[in-house]
């Protein structure tokens, strides 16, 4: 049996860390954003019947992730997967063609993983009822439980608290990462060492929930701009200290058009949001990106999905 599943990348639109669980994590709020750059996530299965012996897989040419395969969030997802079948002897194997590029905050290694778990319970319906895959996210990673709906989606708690917000579709979107990646340990380490958690004020609330869950029809680009006055990344400070050389992207993209700039989870890419993506391609025709590319910067032409 094999699946193919495109897996998409994320940007989170605001994301505030207003504490700590008492076990450690961080509580975050943010409301992440699908986006219509991909993973090719293949699912082969061989069952017990067929001669499978329980063996897991990853196939992939993105050389970081044949160091360790049993670290990368796929294989992880398909072993927990495994672990809640009643035919444990079904050999999976994954086959990634990566596209989301690695340390950027886009959430590549997350989407993978919950590609597997996606795939897997098509595969084996009667397997995994909806909670169990969502608590088999968790384990996997903070990230994950969002691509299992992907979409426009609020996440609270440690990211498994879901609200599906009104959708964001189409918006013309630029991610611009440069070569350094950052580490999300290192980078909430530094937050924890330098920064203070995020009270919303009543009004920041109010803001948000319009955003969130509009009463009246508005469009897209007229909800963004009415809400990401309050937006920021609260990982954005502790971030540039990693890797600096983010900083360049705010301005050069606000030069261009954009709107809003802001910092996807720890970084180290960096989205504009823009009214017309001709904006962007103007961007992407101009001296300062050629400059930028010559630094080994990557961009993305993206849209909201």
């Amino acid at each position: 049996m094999r699946i193919v599943k495109m897996a998409s990348a994320k940007i989170n639109l605001y994301l505030y860390l207003p504490g700590r669980r008492e076990d450690g994590y961080h509580i975050i709020d943010s409301c992440m954003q699908a986006l219509s750059l991909f993973d090719e996530v293949a699912v082969d299965v061989l069952t017990e019947e067929e001669g499978g012996s329980g063996k897991i897989e990853i196939c992939t040419e993105a050389e970081y992730l044949r160091l360790d395969p049993t670290k990368n969030t796929a294989y992880r997802a398909a072993v927990l997967f495994q672990q809640n079948m009643k035919q444990k002897n079904c050999d999976i194997t994954i086959t990634l063609k990566k596209n989301i590029p690695a340390q950027a905050g886009l959430g590549g290694g997350s989407t993978d993983g919950a590609a597997v778990l996606l795939a897997l319970s098509e595969m084996f319906p009667d397997e995994a009822t909806e909670e169990e895959l969502l608590q088999m996210a968790v384990k996997v990673g903070a990230d994950v439980p969002f691509f299992l709906k992907a979409g426009t989606v609020r996440c609270e708690g440690i990211g498994e608290i879901m609200t599906e917000a009104a959708p964001l579709a189409d918006l013309p979107i630029l991610l611009l990462k440069p070569e350094a990646g950052v580490s999300t340990l290192a980078c909430y380490r530094k937050f924890d060492e330098e920064c203070e958690p995020t009270v919303l004020t009543e009004s920041e609330k109010a803001i948000l929930d319009t955003f969130l869950f509009p009463t009246e029809p508005v469009s897209s680009l007229e909800r963004v701009k009415k809400a990401c006055g309050i937006w920021r990344n609260d990982l954005e400070t502790p971030a540039l200290t990693e890797a600096p050389e983010i900083g360049e992207a705010f301005p050069l993209m606000k030069k261009y058009g954009a709107f809003y700039t802001a910092m996807s989870g720890s970084g180290s890419a960096v989205f504009g949001i823009f009214e017309d993506q001709k904006d962007i391609d103007r961007f992407l025709d101009s001296e300062d990106w050629k400059r930028l590319e010559s630094e080994k910067w990557s961009a993305y032409p993206v849209v909201s999905i």
